[in-house]
C-alpha cells in the first residue's frame, strides 16, 4: 500500500492544460500518474513496464509516451512528473511531522496515567461506602415572592412654602387664567391643602384638578375669604407642626 493513499488531483489545471488528448491519452495519463504516487512519486522509464502498467502494447505506449512527454520529467532512469512530485514529497513530510508529534503525545499520556498510578498507590484512601453521600438541602422559595407586588409610592404633603412652578404656571395660563388670578389660586390651592393635611403623590396633577373644578364652580382667581380664614390658618400652621420631617421632604 501507498505511504500515502490519498492522492489531490487539482481538476481545473488538469483539463486546461490537457484538452487537446484524446479519451484514450487521457486514460493512459491518470494511469500513469496513480501508478507513480503508489510508487513514491516516480515509475522507472521502462516501456515494457509501464506498457503493461496502463493496459497498451509497447509500440502504443511508446506513441502515447511521445504524446505525453510535454507532462511528465525523464531524468535517472524514472519517470515523474513535477507538480505530483512535489505534492508527494510535501504529503510525507506532514505524514512524518505527524506521527512525531503523536508520538511525543503518547508518551506524555504514558507518563502522567504512570505518575497518577503511584500516586494512587502511595496513599490508598477510599471513601467509605457504608456512608452515603449528604444529599443537597432543598431550596426553600417563598410562594408568594414571585407574586408579591411592589410597595405603592406613598404620597407627600404639600410644603409650606408651596408656590406654583412653570410648568403649573404654564397650564393656568393656558385655561385663560391671568396672573393675578394664578396667585389667587395658588395660595387657595396651599392654604387648602395645609388645612387638610393632604397628601399626594403628584401635586402637578393635584394642581391640574384645582384649576379644573375653579373653572367648573366658576370661583376661577376668586380670593374669597383666605385672609379672614384665620381657623383654616391656624389648623395649617398646627397640622404643619405635628408632621414629621419626613412627611415634609420630597
Amino acid at each position: 500500500m501507498s505511504k500515502a493513499p490519498s492522492m489531490p488531483m487539482y481538476w481545473d489545471a488538469y483539463l486546461a492544460d490537457t484538452t487537446h488528448l484524446t479519451t484514450e491519452e487521457h486514460g493512459a495519463y491518470l494511469l500513469l500518474l496513480a501508478a507513480m504516487w503508489r510508487r513514491n512519486g516516480v515509475v522507472p522509464d521502462n516501456d515494457r513496464d509501464n506498457a503493461r502498467i496502463l493496459g497498451l502494447t509497447v509500440a502504443k505506449w511508446k506513441r502515447t509516451k511521445a504524446r505525453l512527454l510535454q507532462f511528465l520529467v525523464v531524468k535517472d532512469g524514472n519517470i515523474t512528473q513535477k507538480k505530483l512530485l512535489e505534492i508527494w514529497e510535501n504529503t510525507q513530510e506532514k505524514i512524518a511531522v505527524n506521527a512525531a508529534n503523536g508520538a511525543k503525545g503518547g508518551r506524555a499520556a504514558a507518563s502522567k496515567i504512570k505518575d497518577l498510578s503511584q500516586a494512587n498507590a502511595a496513599n490508598p484512601v477510599k471513601p467509605k461506602s457504608t456512608i452515603p453521600e449528604p444529599e443537597p438541602e432543598p431550596i426553600e422559595r417563598d410562594a408568594k415572592a414571585s407574586t408579591k407586588k411592589p410597595p405603592a409610592k406613598r404620597g407627600i404633603c404639600i410644603p409650606d412654602n408651596w408656590a406654583p412652578n412653570d410648568v403649573n404656571i404654564d397650564h393656568a395660563n393656558s385655561k385663560q387664567f391671568t396672573d393675578e388670578e394664578i396667585r389667587n389660586e395658588a395660595d387657595k390651592f396651599r392654604d387648602h391643602h395645609l388645612a387638610k393635611g393632604t397628601a399626594s403623590k403628584d401635586w402637578n396633577a393635584s394642581w391640574r384638578t384645582w384649576i379644573a373644578n375653579s373653572i367648573k364652580y366658576g370661583n376661577r382667581g376668586n380670593s374669597g375669604n383666605r385672609n379672614a380664614d384665620a381657623t383654616s390658618r391656624a389648623i395649617a400652621f398646627a397640622g404643619a407642626a405635628r408632621r414629621t420631617p419626613s412627611e415634609d421632604s420630597f
